[in-house]
């Protein structure tokens, strides 16, 4: 087998910002640690496990890291049951999006929309079970852990859409400016600057590099940035 690591910019900030965020602010436990391990096993193997799919000629190579990073997560993911069992109901909330993703994946279409919406809804339920594992109890917290990293991920789809697959769409540009400014301008209006604040630089990235020509690896790491300055945003406001 081979060694393999998705080179997905984007969604690494999306697999590891709401783990992040859920293990500051529900407090961050021993389990945490084989928990850090099962979700970046089961991201990278059902990552490959999509793109095994859709190959028309299957490669026994890949089928064997894809069972190899999926037996490392479930392995991994033992202690974690132990510690908390409940957490079996957040996997189950994922399920009906992994089902998406791999219907895309079989469809040979996953830059549509909502093949990445999908992705991102179960990214941000594993930010929920990390809050939980630390906090053991639900509440507003957890909707708000989900509901945060999922607005700004939201975005950056629409975002990396007018940067890359989408470009000449005007479609998409006035998705991606209305639904940045409208972000901002509804948490200043409510009275939650921080929050507003998390959500600016989005909003001038939107704007600013639109039309511009710019390196798809310059855009993952604007992303990645990005996503610190969110995390620690949210962070400040749900600790607080």
């Amino acid at each position: 087998m081979k060694w393999m690591i998705p080179k997905q910019h984007g969604a690494w900030s999306m697999l590891i910002l709401p783990f992040v965020l859920g293990g500051i602010v529900g407090g961050w436990t021993l389990a945490h640690v084989p928990f850090a391990v099962a979700w970046l096993f089961v991201y990278m193997g059902t990552f490959f496990l999509f793109q095994y799919v859709k190959q028309r000629k299957k490669s026994s190579d890949l089928l064997r890291t894809v069972v190899t990073y999926l037996g490392i997560s479930i392995v991994a993911a033992i202690p974690v049951f132990i510690t908390e069992w409940r957490l079996v109901w957040f996997v189950l909330a994922m399920v009906p999006f992994g089902l998406v993703n791999g219907y895309f994946a079989k469809q040979k279409d996953e830059r549509n929309v909502w093949n990445d919406v999908s992705a991102v809804t179960s990214f941000c339920i594993g930010g929920m079970a990390s809050y939980y594992l630390g906090a053991g109890t639900l509440g507003w917290t957890i909707v708000w852990m989900f509901l945060f990293p999922y607005l700004y991920f939201l975005g950056s789809i629409f975002y990396v859409k007018t940067m890359i697959r989408e470009k000449k769409s005007t479609m998409y540009r006035n998705v991606s400016w209305g639904y940045h400014l409208v972000l901002v301008v509804s948490f200043i209006f409510l009275g939650y600057p921080l929050l507003a604040l998390a959500y600016v630089p989005s909003l001038v990235r939107a704007v600013v590099f639109y039309g511009k020509k710019i390196p798809i690896m310059r855009i993952g790491i604007v992303e990645i940035a990005n996503s610190v300055f969110v995390l620690v945003c949210l962070s400040v406001y749900l600790y607080t």
